[in-house]
């Protein structure tokens, strides 16, 4: 079994009925493929941990490369992981805001721009799966 998480940059500010609709597709495909994983969306920047089998994680990672609704893709973490973190999430979701972010995230102020895509502040993949497993706590499948 694999786990990434990468991060991206929105297009543009999606609006709280295009982050629906998003999430239902993600969780369509994630079931059919056998997905995990969650999902974080701040100030028009994204934060998704994936997990299941490498080729399916590979063919949904690459959908995404492709979507024009991201783009300044960052890899964060690409390991073989023995267990799931959300074995019965097909996608958690969280839309942070910046005030949230601020109280998790070191350094984080409401001005910088795509904050989960800046590597001065998520610089690698064990701050972004802490992030991740911070928003997820009291999240619901």
């Amino acid at each position: 079994m694999k786990r990434i998480i990468y991060s991206s940059q929105a297009t543009y500010d999606m609006s709280p009925d295009e982050l629906v609709d998003l999430l239902a597709l993600a969780r369509e495909h994630n079931t059919q493929s056998g997905l995990t994983g969650m999902l974080l969306y701040c100030s028009e920047s994204f934060m998704q941990m994936l997990e299941g089998d490498a080729a399916a994680i590979h063919a949904t990672y690459e959908r995404i490369m492709a979507d024009d609704r991201h783009t300044n893709l960052r890899l964060l973490l690409d390991v073989e992981a023995g267990s799931r973190l959300f074995p019965d999430w097909t996608m958690g979701f969280e839309h942070v805001d910046d005030e949230q972010l601020a109280a998790s995230l070191d350094g984080f102020v409401p001005e910088t721009e795509y904050p989960l895509v800046n590597p001065d502040l998520v610089n690698d993949g064990g701050v972004a799966q802490r992030l991740l497993m911070l928003y997820s706590r009291n999240r619901v499948a």
